[in-house]
């Protein structure tokens, strides 16, 4: 068995490889090369710091890694871990680690973290067995946005820009990696930024994407909530995107407020992970 970086590891390898590790997966899935590729680009996904094992020079697992350092604290995100049927009981996921933690090392990274979906104990105990800790629970909603009423005093407008300092000030929780400002901040091409004003006042706000139907970032001011703000924005989010299903993932369990309105306006938690962080 070879470890090496996916630096020169070919896109369609690689896609093979990551449909056959998910297909029995919890939550089993499938990606298309496109589907592949926007992953990667969206979630700075490197493939000179991601790992891989090879069994007679074939990629038999994989660790997809990115990573950011801010106010001078490196950290390596785990943007999905796979071993293919055969490979596994081999400790793969561990010498995989092994590998490429003293290149993190090197890049100045201390901090490592990934999410797992909370009902595969299988992989939670591993990678506690790997020194991973939990630190929280994320709701991941689907679904049809409902017919819900709005409300006539609040003007959603196209943003042209972030705004993330008064974003930031919406907000009751931390993003997950998916939806951080290091991530989004360079998806603007790919984003739609909507504004909701009330009297000229911007009072809430929603990133998402609406080729994939994805909500990224969503918030209301604290002083004008429960006004129908949020309602108003889903309501215009419904409309860009004529009804279809649409995801927002990773919303921090503390915000009762958040998962109780996604499901008053018809979306569905049915799947929930933890983030889990080691420092090396």
């Amino acid at each position: 068995m070879e470890f090496k970086t996916l630096k020169n590891l070919d896109v369609e390898e690689l896609l093979s490889v990551f449909n056959l590790s998910f297909s029995d997966y919890v939550v089993p899935f499938h990606l298309t090369r496109e589907l592949l590729n926007f992953k990667i680009a969206t979630e700075k996904i490197d493939l000179s710091i991601s790992v891989g094992a090879f069994e007679n020079e074939k990629l038999v697992g994989f660790i997809l890694q990115a990573e950011k350092i801010e106010n001078g604290e490196g950290v390596a995100y785990n943007g999905g871990t796979g071993v293919v049927p055969e490979g596994r009981g081999k400790g793969l996921v561990r010498k995989m680690y092994d590998f490429i933690i003293p290149v993190l090392k090197e890049r100045n990274i201390n901090t490592l973290i990934l999410e797992v979906i909370d009902e595969n104990q299988k992989a939670i105990r591993a990678y506690e067995n790997l020194g991973f800790i939990i630190v929280r629970r994320l709701l991941c909603f689907n679904g049809n946005i409902n017919l819900i009423k709005n409300n006539s005093e609040i003007v959603i407008k196209e943003l042209t820009d972030f705004q993330w300092e008064t974003f930031a000030s919406f907000r009751d929780i931390e993003p997950s990696w998916q939806g951080s400002v290091f991530v989004l901040k360079d998806m603007k091409k790919d984003c739609t930024i909507l504004g909701a004003f009330k009297e000229e006042r911007l009072v809430g706000y929603a990133v998402y994407n609406s080729v994939v139907r994805k909500i990224y970032q969503v918030a209301v001011d604290k002083n004008y909530r429960k006004q129908g703000v949020a309602t108003t924005l889903f309501d215009a989010i419904k409309s860009d995107i004529n009804g279809q299903t649409v995801s927002l993932n990773n919303v921090d369990e503390i915000s009762e407020g958040t998962s109780n309105f996604l499901s008053k306006i018809g979306l569905e938690n049915k799947v929930s992970q933890f983030e889990m962080t080691r420092t090396i």
